[in-house]
This record gives structure tokens, C-alpha cells and sequence, in this order.
């Protein structure tokens, strides 16, 4: 079967675009497991370093347990939670703060702003829930405010704290990394050793 010159041309064009793309692709890839994996050690370094939350420009990272807030985020979230002043609250600010007991954290909806003593105060609820919280929320207790939220991130933080999560998602990442980093060495490596016998034959011609 004969081919015509724009055909074979076009064929050549194909296959180049699907290189690229896939060569695209393959450095995404890489970059996304590159990034997992520095957030996930850099968060499990601080953490066993500061013995609380790991943060990430002065925003603190928790991972939301409940679905009180859905359907805004679900559970196995992480939101990031930048400390504030109390005056700086306002109604409609999702804010993490420390229960009564003092032993867990809430994240919920401010519904409503009031007066206690001269200080503010605040009435909040949970987005999927019908009542708002029992009690007024004194700004003492008060971690911050919830700036930006990522959902799943914190099922894959939890998973990571196990030795089958540390395994999985930073150990494995971590060799992919290495072997793909090689094979462009060992790419550059023979493409210079091609280049250095092609000038040699031309030498000798």
C-alpha cells in the first residue's frame, strides 16, 4: 500500500501530539505525587514536632469528624482555620472552637452575634442540623475561623498515620519518584552518549 508524503506527515504529526500528551500527563502525575507526598510528611513531621494541629501559612489544619456541617463539607474533610479576633466575627463565618469540655473541637455556622458583658458572643449551628448549639459561644473558646476547606484530604491524613497508610502513600510514592527521576537520567545520559558518536562520525567522514 502506498503512502502519500501528507500522509506520512500526518501520521508523524499524530504520533508527536501523543508523546506530548503523554509526556503531559506523566509530569502531572509526578507533580501531584510530589506535592502528596511533601504535604503528608511535612504535616506528620510538625505534628509529632509541636504534639498539635499541623498548619500551613498560619492556617491549622483539622479534619472534620461529623457531617454536621454538610452539606457545605462532609465528613473527612480538612478545613484550614486562621486565628482571628472576636470582633472580627461576623454571621455566616464558619468557625472551629473548643466544646465546654474542653476535649473536642466544633466547626459550625455563626447564626447570630450578641452581647455578653461588653465581649461578643455567638449562637451557632451546624449546617445539617435543625437547632442551633445549646449555650452561647464565649470568644475565649474560639480556635478561628474556617478559611478554605479540602474535601477527602482527611481520610487520606488519617490513612497516612497507619503503617499501612505510611507505606502506601509516602513510602511507594516516594520510590516511584526516584525511579521516574532515573529513567530521565538514564534518557539524558543516552541521548548526550548519541550526540557524542554522531559528531564522531561526522569527524571521520
Amino acid at each position: 500500500m502506498e503512502m502519500t508524503p501528507t500522509t506520512n506527515q500526518s501520521k508523524k504529526t499524530k504520533t508527536t501530539f501523543l508523546r506530548k500528551l503523554l509526556g503531559f500527563i506523566s509530569n502531572f502525575v509526578f507533580l501531584v505525587l510530589l506535592f502528596v507526598m511533601c504535604v503528608m510528611v511535612f504535616g506528620l513531621v510538625q505534628s509529632r514536632i509541636t504534639g498539635g494541629p499541623p498548619s500551613i501559612a498560619g492556617r491549622q489544619m483539622y479534619i472534620v469528624l461529623s457531617g454536621s456541617m454538610s452539606p457545605t463539607f462532609d465528613a473527612g474533610s480538612v478545613v484550614f482555620v486562621r486565628p482571628v479576633p472576636a470582633g472580627e466575627i461576623k454571621v455566616g463565618d464558619i468557625v472551629t472552637y473548643r466544646a465546654r469540655s474542653g476535649e473536642t473541637l466544633v466547626t459550625h455556622r455563626v447564626v447570630e452575634v450578641v452581647d455578653v458583658d461588653g465581649e461578643p458572643g455567638f449562637v451557632t449551628r451546624g449546617d445539617a442540623n435543625d437547632v442551633n448549639d445549646e449555650g452561647i459561644l464565649e470568644a475565649e473558646r474560639i480556635v478561628g475561623k474556617v478559611e478554605y476547606y479540602l474535601p477527602y484530604l482527611g481520610r487520606v491524613m488519617s490513612f497516612t498515620q497507619t503503617k499501612q497508610g505510611l507505606i502506601t502513600l509516602i513510602f511507594i510514592p516516594g520510590i516511584i519518584i526516584i525511579l521516574y527521576e532515573l529513567k530521565n537520567i538514564i534518557g539524558y545520559a543516552a541521548a548526550l552518549e548519541r550526540e557524542k558518536l554522531a559528531k564522531e562520525n561526522a569527524g571521520a567522514e
